[in-house]
């Protein structure tokens, strides 16, 4: 129960003054009190503490002094994402977040001072998606910060940020995706081809061993997937999590099988390794194979990535429904399916609807 005394108080020009001290004690018993100049205010702050406690909804008001970069340490040892991530967010914490809040107390973090590191961002020239990205990053910190009851209320929450512009997935029809991994140097086509007409990610690609590859049941086994983090492999499951079967076509079987009939027998082999006999980076990949052969054929330079997006495309021309495409490239449902590649299937109702005029005018004949 909170009380209310009337107390005497100095005040800045040396006279003394009537004041009102709320006392009161804190969940763990411990004495608190706070000195109002209007009685008013100190029936109110009475009032609404005795309702916190009551409640548990009570946040210590020197818990709120805890320093955000003190604070962002110890939540990074707390989370639990794949390391890549993890040096994501630490790379928005070391350009982005700390260089402004990081010297500011938790409690006195403002919506209004997020909202302006926001539109300064922005006007900067930050990407509408960079600029998403820190703002999770520090949303995610003080979401932490109210669950160990540092803070009431994250101040990250509600924020206006730019939206970011809808742009449709680079990918190359199947006869030019063909023409690159034609093209691609030895003993890596076949890594490229995977890529084409599976639409497997780099990293769960150059992650595959030789007891991924079922010849009998004609799958690949996606289990893992390989990122580089500051220079250092790391293996891990992949970007859902979950262990998928790709189906491999009568041609790609053929190729894995004269593959593996040339390499090393231990199941757990990689079935492609850099020139030194380890993993095989994303930079070689990118700048010496993938990049060389699409000056070679004066081909747009896009990211590797415009392969899987390639892949995608090739199932939906072939009738790939869109629970098809997705149990095959790992998305999380089919819902994001049709949000990443739904016009590929707009673009497919109109061979849809000469299918069924066809079969009209047969019906009728």
């Amino acid at each position: 129960m909170a009380h209310i005394i009337k107390v005497e108080r100095k005040s800045t020009d040396g006279k003394k003054r009537h004041a009102w001290k709320v006392r009161y004690r804190d969940p763990d018993r411990v004495e608190r009190s706070k000195t109002f100049a209007k009685k008013g205010d100190a029936e109110d702050f009475a009032s609404t503490i005795e309702t916190e406690i009551l409640r548990g909804d009570y946040i210590d008001p020197r818990a709120g002094k805890v320093i955000l970069e003190d604070w962002a340490a110890k939540w990074l040892t707390t989370i639990t994402v794949k390391p890549k991530t993890k040096a994501q967010y630490e790379g928005s914490l070391r350009s982005r977040i700390l260089p402004l809040f990081g010297k500011r107390q938790l409690a006195g973090i403002r919506r209004s001072d997020i909202q302006a590191w926001i539109a300064g961002m922005n006007d900067e020239g930050l990407s509408a998606s960079r600029i998403h990205q820190c703002l999770v990053v520090l949303r995610q910190l003080l979401d932490a910060a109210v669950d160990d009851r540092l803070i009431a209320r994250n101040p990250a929450e509600r924020i206006k940020r730019p939206k970011i512009p809808y742009k449709e997935a680079a990918y190359f029809d199947p006869a030019t995706a063909d023409q690159i991994v034609a093209n691609i140097d030895e003993p890596y086509r076949l890594l490229f081809r995977i890529l084409a007409i599976t639409g497997l990610r780099w990293g769960e690609a150059v992650a595959l061993r030789r007891r991924h590859v079922d010849l009998l049941r004609r799958r690949l086994r996606v289990e893992d997937s390989l990122a580089e983090v500051k220079g250092k492999f790391i293996f891990g499951s992949t970007k859902t999590h979950a262990v998928r079967g790709v189906p491999l076509s009568p041609a790609l079987l053929a190729e894995l099988k004269e593959h593996l009939e040339r390499a090393d027998k231990n199941p757990d082999d990689l079935l492609f390794t850099g020139e030194k006999g380890g993993p095989l980076r994303y930079r070689y990949g990118y700048m010496d194979l993938w990049r060389a052969t699409l000056k070679e054929l004066g081909l747009p330079m896009v990211g590797i990535h415009a392969l899987r997006h390639s892949a995608a495309a090739r199932m939906i021309s072939a009738g790939a429904s869109p629970k098809a495409v997705q149990s095959i490239m790992g998305h999380r449902s089919a819902a994001f399916t049709l949000t990443v590649y739904g016009h590929m299937f707009d673009e497919d109702l109109d061979a849809l609807a000469r299918r069924l005029d066809t079969q009209t005018r047969n019906e009728t004949a």
